[in-house]
């Protein structure tokens, strides 16, 4: 009798602790990528910049100051057991998001830092200024309005055909992503270029990673540091190189005082695209960081009107201003369909990695 009650409570125990390890795998998810073993890692902040602040307390009578910091810029890092690349990745979030956006997704599959670990890459991850783990600040100005889930389902993961659990607004895939949605203010884009070369200055010689409005601090980082980053993958970029970023850019012949760069309207390639504003070949503006630069622009087929129809116009640009810039459409070169502008999120984003991104980085020697 005992016996048999010592057999089914082994029983017992053994069901119950398989239970345990699938419930555990359920909950843990991802694996996707495949093993990833580590030397190190770690963190560390580039561009604290000191300030005197008021530090009086509400209804005291004498004022009192102290020492903030504002400027800094968060970076995380992963090195490989096994590196297998010359050079390491910088990778840069898109507008209002974080590094964790390429740390997973929001279903629980593996991010693309994970294939790019997996494929034996050192990896650095930034949380610009003013984002994630780089404290907002009222010196970069007001707090802005939180996003919203309708914002981001309208604006981006409704587009898409990849998006996990459809995309809705009130979806637990959609809740999750803009649960580390900063709203703003950031700060400067000159902040940011100072940021950047002291992190590349700390590093070495890199290849910058960057996404959406990530983009800038591509352009601004070959700018500040062109002989260490060696090449740029940029997905779906913000440009703003001949505008909005100009006063940061050295161009040759050099804009004199108030002169901005000059662009015309060119016939639209295709149906479907938008044409291109270029600058004419009689009056070129060139700028020496980007010569020669490598750079892959890829592009979704289901973006938002910011990107699919206008991202054949980028590496136009970049190659007027000296770069060996090439475009890489997901649906058209690769057969990869239905992605939206959070690739990085959707259910092929693995795919992604491994034949588009992959063969790009390892390919810079």
């Amino acid at each position: 009798m005992i016996k048999d009650s010592r057999a089914l409570l082994s029983t017992f125990v053994a069901a119950l602790l398989g239970c345990t390890v699938l419930m555990a795998d359920g909950a843990r998810a991802g694996g996707e990528a495949g093993p990833i073993s580590l030397r190190d890692q770690g963190f560390f902040w580039v561009g604290a910049r000191t300030k005197s602040v008021d530090t009086t307390s509400p209804g005291a009578t004498a004022k009192t100051t102290g020492t903030g910091i504002e400027g800094q810029m968060y970076v995380g890092f992963q090195l490989v057991a096994k590196k297998q690349h010359p050079y390491p990745l910088v990778l840069v979030h898109g507008g209002g998001g974080q590094a964790t956006d390429w740390m997973g997704t929001p279903d629980g599959r593996d991010g693309w830092l994970d294939y790019f670990l997996a494929a034996g890459f050192d990896v650095y991850f930034v949380d610009r200024p003013a984002h994630g783990r780089s404290p907002n600040n009222r010196g970069y100005g007001a707090l802005q309005p939180v996003p919203t889930t309708e914002f981001i389902a309208n604006t981006f993961t409704l587009q898409s055909k990849q998006y996990p659990g459809g995309g809705a607004a009130k979806s637990p895939e959609v809740i999750q992503h803009t649960a580390s949605s900063e709203p703003g203010p950031t700060a400067s884009n000159a902040v940011l270029k100072q940021d950047l070369a002291e992190l590349l200055d700390r590093i070495g010689p890199a290849i910058v990673v960057t996404h959406s409005a990530g983009g800038a601090s591509g352009w601004l980082a070959v700018e500040a540091r062109p002989n260490l980053v060696k090449a740029v993958l940029a997905i779906e970029p913000v440009m703003g190189i001949t505008d909005t970023l100009a006063p940061l850019i050295t161009f040759k012949p050099s804009l004199t005082q108030g002169e901005t760069i000059k662009t015309l309207k060119l016939p639209a390639e295709r149906a479907g695209l938008d044409p291109c504003s270029l600058q004419p070949k009689e009056s070129l503006h060139t700028a020496p960081a980007f010569a020669g630069k490598k750079i892959l622009v890829v592009v979704s087929p289901q973006s938002t009107p910011m990107f699919t129809p206008q991202a054949h116009c980028f590496p136009q640009t970049l190659n007027q201003l000296g770069a060996d810039a090439k475009l890489a459409r997901l649906q058209e070169d690769f057969g990869i369909k239905g992605n939206g502008h959070f690739m990085n999120e959707e259910l092929n984003n693995g795919e992604i990695a491994r034949r588009v991104f992959i063969p790009f980085l390892a390919s810079i020697k």
